[in-house]
């Protein structure tokens, strides 16, 4: 699947992704994405472990930016250039602020990894008016985004509730 052909024609995307593809295909994405401006919202890995696979795999990550909901439910106040932390991947609200805030800064891409760990933290039903809300605001904006959610048996209520708001659903194959 090139996720950069996807989004030239559709400006939100949800890709489903099996676990055992799921780190290769983030990369690839990365690296596909990487030639223009990317805000990356990392709710299942460190801001520090997700630059580090990135570079490992030699993805260009001068043009991230990133919002980490998961740093500080393990080490307290981080601190980076590159990077906005909130409180922890259930914190709905401050998420979608801090989503707004970046918008207007007219990323290209809007990363969103992965639907599947904010439902760990937050019900469905939150998660879902949520995602809504979010798609609205990159609606009236020329931002581009994907969001991943992992392929299993318990999220299939997530992958078709999710499906309802974003442009297009593929499968990584």
């Amino acid at each position: 699947m090139d996720i950069s052909k996807e989004l030239k024609e559709n400006q939100t995307v949800l890709a489903i992704v099996s676990s055992a593809k799921y780190n290769d295909f983030v990369i690839a994405n990365a690296k596909k994405l990487s030639c223009k401006s990317v805000c990356y919202v990392t709710l299942n890995k460190t801001y520090d472990s997700v630059k580090e696979m990135l570079k490992k795999s030699r993805v260009n990550t001068s043009n991230f930016i990133y919002i980490d909901a998961i740093s500080k439910t393990i080490k307290g106040v981080p601190e980076a250039d590159d990077c906005y932390f909130v409180a922890s991947p259930g914190a709905l609200t401050e998420i979608s602020l801090v989503i707004s805030k970046f918008l207007k800064h007219n990323f290209d891409y809007l990363v969103f990894d992965s639907l599947t760990n904010m439902i760990i933290y937050a019900k469905k039903a939150p998660v879902a008016k949520f995602l809504s809300s979010i798609v609205n605001k990159i609606k009236s904006t020329d931002t581009k985004a994907v969001f991943y959610v992992l392929k299993a048996g318990q999220d299939e209520s997530v992958i078709k509730q999710s499906g309802m708001f974003v442009d297009k659903i593929l499968e990584a194959d």
